[in-house]
């Protein structure tokens, strides 16, 4: 008699709500209160990434530059007055939104949040500090160049978004070179106001921590909200495109499409369905083309969403004379989603694992704020959509998934970019627009 061991599903607690209030600025403000040590961390968070900028590359620039001297400060100086506190301002980086953060602890938090203010007031965006950044760019992007993975993400990018979208460009040389002083200082002047801004706390907050936050980020210039920017998508039909490297020894698969987005009436069923095909260690990619066939080491299948679109695709790094077999095994799998309802025990096991993931999300004052900075940058309600995505995970039934899959798994949709050794796939051609 054989025994299958029971699968639990954890339950996911609501999303703790982050306070929230504005600055006397019209500085939004969106905190999580930490009990358990005297941390406070900040973040910047402006609506002035690639869909704002008036020419490719120059909202990174403009972020890039931001830490690189002020009107009291040289570049030199900020850093050697930041590591004294043992800590530094950051510029992550993100293609919706400009950042600038600052992770300390309270007692230091009056000597450093007023010189990250000076900063963000009056940053001196030297000339020659612009002339580095171009050229350390230029620099990365030869190396990037020389990596298949990096080519194949920009090759699948490109063509399934459009050269010129902010989501589908990868950036070259000329675009490095036409950045101008002139137009990073335009991007500032446009987009670094409070009003465009959402202030991200997480930390031990009290009275006197919120009258800092009020005597230094409430007296940032309130600017005006950024309007929405125009998005355009100018990709062509999809295609199989190839990239022949002779000398390499594996090949770089990489497919998928655009047009998925977080607030998505079929997003969190997508979650599902993606995890199922390739998002996890037991996905059928895996177990089907590594763990059955030993094609490949690593496959597998994300869902990737930005503020105004997405992607839906499969990667898979392959031995040069596997690619054709492996190829033909990820429709099959596709194609068996499309038929054939998911099994109840796996579809349970997906459930477990997709709800286990977001009661790990939710571990910590930390990990909360994650959800809500995602929030901030992709402008959705954090506590709806977890809200959502838990409903839909426990009660998306074998059909659904079924019918998600005969509406978005469909080869014929899809951009296809092979990159390495393997012999020519009969695929088309390359544009000058994709070539590096």
């Amino acid at each position: 008699m054989s025994y299958t061991p029971h699968v639990n599903t954890p339950s996911v607690p609501a999303l703790p709500p982050a306070r929230e209030w504005t600055l006397s600025n019209g500085l939004r403000v969106v905190a999580i209160h930490v009990t358990q040590a005297p941390i406070l961390s900040v973040e910047l968070i402006w609506r002035a990434g690639r869909p704002y900028e008036a020419q490719p590359l120059l909202a990174a620039a403009t972020n890039a530059l931001l830490t690189e001297g002020s009107s009291s400060h040289s570049a030199t100086a900020l850093e050697t007055l930041f590591e004294q506190y043992g800590t530094a301002l950051r510029t992550p980086e993100d293609y919706d939104t400009a950042n600038l953060s600052l992770a300390t602890i309270v007692k230091h938090a009056p000597r450093l949040l007023p010189a990250m203010v000076e900063v963000v007031v009056a940053p001196t965006f030297p000339a020659k500090e612009l002339k580095r950044y171009i050229k350390r760019s230029k620099q990365q992007l030869r190396e990037d160049l020389e990596d298949p993975d990096t080519l194949a993400y920009r090759m699948l990018s490109e063509a399934a978004f459009g050269a010129s979208n902010p989501y589908g460009y990868g950036g070259t040389k000329a675009q490095y070179e036409a950045l101008t002083l002139e137009a990073v200082q335009q991007h500032y002047r446009t987009y670094y106001g409070a009003a465009n801004a959402t202030l991200r706390i997480v930390g031990q907050l009290s009275t006197e921590v919120e009258e800092l936050l009020e005597a230094t980020f409430g007296q940032l210039p309130t600017g005006t909200r950024a309007a929405e920017p125009t998005y355009r998508v100018d990709a062509g039909p999809p295609q199989v495109l190839q990239l022949h490297r002779p000398r390499a020894q594996q090949t770089m698969i990489r497919r998928g499409r655009r047009g998925f987005r977080v607030t998505d009436d079929d997003y969190p069923g997508l979650c599902v369905l993606e995890t199922i095909l390739g998002g996890y260690y037991g996905s059928r990619l895996m177990r089907n083309i590594r763990e059955e066939k030993g094609f490949t080491y690593g496959i597998d299948s994300d869902l990737d969403t930005y503020r105004f679109d997405g992607t839906f695709g499969i990667s898979a790094d392959v031995a040069n004379e596997n690619v054709a077999e492996v190829r033909r095994e990820i429709l099959t799998e596709m194609d068996k989603l499309r038929q054939d309802l998911v099994p109840a025990r796996e579809l349970d096991m997906v459930r477990a694992y997709l709800i286990g993931g977001l009661v790990m999300d939710l571990d910590g004052p930390l990990a909360v704020s994650g959800r809500h900075r995602s929030a901030i940058i992709k402008e959705y309600d954090a506590a709806a959509h977890l809200r959502r995505l838990d409903a839909a995970i426990r009660g998306i039934s074998a059909r659904e998934v079924r019918d998600l899959a005969a509406t978005y798994l469909r080869p014929e949709l899809d951009w296809e970019v092979i990159v390495g050794g393997a012999a020519d796939s009969g695929s088309g051609s390359l544009s000058s627009g994709l070539t590096p």
